[in-house]
């Protein structure tokens, strides 16, 4: 009687253990799927952006303001990619079991997805100049964005979001290969993404970006690999 029950109870345990990874299995796969896409989503608000005739605040302004439905699904590609950076940078972390490369990792991760999450809130500005462009003359859209970024905070906001979110990937990517979860050389590549955009520009500039991406599409696999294994 004793050894039956002992028996039933190793078995409940057993198969509680085993019940227990499907949360864990389903929010790994989810957080690969997540590093996999940011980027694509990306790429997409930067394709779908509306042209601007100079980096003048006026043009900036009157390019959102010229189209507004085009605008608000380049805000939304950007706002969702951001999203889910975040989730994918905080998930990256547990793939690292040892010691070896933990604290950059950990480092890197949490700095890209504050960084992330900061990206997230900046990208409510271009709905609020689509309205600006399209209610009030283009001299008082200015002087209310200019206003409006004038503000320290704003400031601070906007070097947090670039500062942690563009450098954050870099360093987790770095814990990452010091820990043998990727290759070191796909590390540099994290930082060429917005140099595409930037300097190079245009289809090619895009097209540039999707492939320079590379590191978060490995690293997306490597989670939807793992949360596969975990038993």
């Amino acid at each position: 009687m004793t050894s039956t029950t002992l028996t039933t109870g190793t078995s409940s345990t057993s198969a509680a253990a085993t019940t227990d990874h499907g949360p864990s299995r389903v929010l790994g796969v989810l957080a690969g799927l997540a590093s996999i896409a940011a980027p694509l989503l990306f790429v997409a608000g930067a394709a779908t952006s509306p042209p601007q005739e100079s980096p003048a605040t006026d043009d900036y302004i009157a390019s959102l303001a010229a189209d507004p439905v085009l605008s608000g699904i380049s805000a939304n590609l950007f706002h969702y990619s951001w999203v889910l950076f975040a989730f994918a940078a905080i998930a990256s972390i547990g793939l690292v079991r040892g010691r070896r490369g933990r604290a950059l990792t950990t480092a890197g991760g949490l700095a890209a997805a504050f960084g992330s999450i900061q990206f997230t809130g900046l990208l409510w500005s271009d709905w609020m100049n689509v309205a600006l462009g399209n209610t009030v003359t283009m001299p008082e859209a200015v002087a209310v964005f200019e206003h409006v970024n004038a503000a320290p905070s704003i400031a601070v906001w906007l070097l947090s979001a670039k500062v942690f979110g563009l450098l954050g990937f870099p360093v987790l990517y770095a814990g990452l290969a010091r820990a043998g979860v990727i290759t070191w050389w796909l590390v540099p590549l994290s930082l060429l993404p917005m140099i595409a955009f930037g300097v190079v520009g245009g289809v090619v500039g895009i097209a540039l970006a999707v492939l320079l991406y590379a590191p978060s599409y490995v690293v997306g696999v490597r989670l939807v690999q793992r949360a596969r294994l975990a038993h």
